[in-house]
């Protein structure tokens, strides 16, 4: 299928649905590919491409002073993509199924290497927190002590301890959304997550 034309183009920014539509399907698959690299899941990731769409259309009349299309789809979708991801990540199912999902795939030499990047990803997030969460983080995540342990350990409250690791969370669940944009993110996220 040849690009989209500049004609096609500026027919959408005047609001043609019909030369939308062509746009539409000749980048339905980038975006579904986008979509399912991230959640895995073919249901979500047709829902996101609607609603990646939606975005587009309502962003209509930027189209003709982009210059990189691919790119500028693409950033749209990453970004609502990991808006997605953040409400789903509250759901026990989801991450089930990411987990499932990556527990069939492990020990290939590609589920190895996105581990490997997704560790390095989390470490250099940790390295950049305050002190105190660091630890925390570690005695949690590394160390695998409840949250009562680690308030015993440290003397300090439970409080203090689920205060710090939520300010820490989110320190590094920041850190990956600007910094990953690859399979990794997945990992990255579920390693956090993992046991919260």
């Amino acid at each position: 299928m040849y690009p989209i034309s500049k004609d096609i183009i500026a027919s959408i920014e005047g609001g043609n649905e019909l030369s939308f539509r062509t746009f539409f399907d000749y980048y339905w698959d980038h975006i579904y590919s986008v979509a399912f690299a991230f959640t895995k899941s073919d249901a979500l990731s047709e829902e996101i491409v609607q609603e990646v769409f939606v975005k587009v259309w309502l962003k209509r009349t930027q189209l003709s002073t982009v210059t990189d299309m691919d790119a500028w789809l693409f950033i749209i979708a990453r970004n609502h993509i990991l808006n997605v991801l953040r409400k789903k990540l509250k759901e026990d199912a989801f991450l089930q199924n990411m987990e499932g999902y990556f527990s069939i795939i492990n020990g290939s030499p590609v589920d190895l290497l996105y581990k490997k990047e997704a560790e390095a990803i989390v470490n250099n997030a940790v390295n950049k927190l305050p002190q105190q969460q660091q630890l925390i983080y570690s005695l949690s995540r590394i160390a695998g002590l409840s949250q009562e342990e680690i308030a015993i350990k440290l003397n300090i409250s439970k409080n203090t301890v689920k205060s710090h690791m939520n300010k820490a969370l989110n320190a590094i669940r920041l850190h990956l959304e600007s910094n990953s944009v690859s399979i990794s993110f997945i990992y990255a996220i579920l390693t956090i997550y993992s046991s919260k």
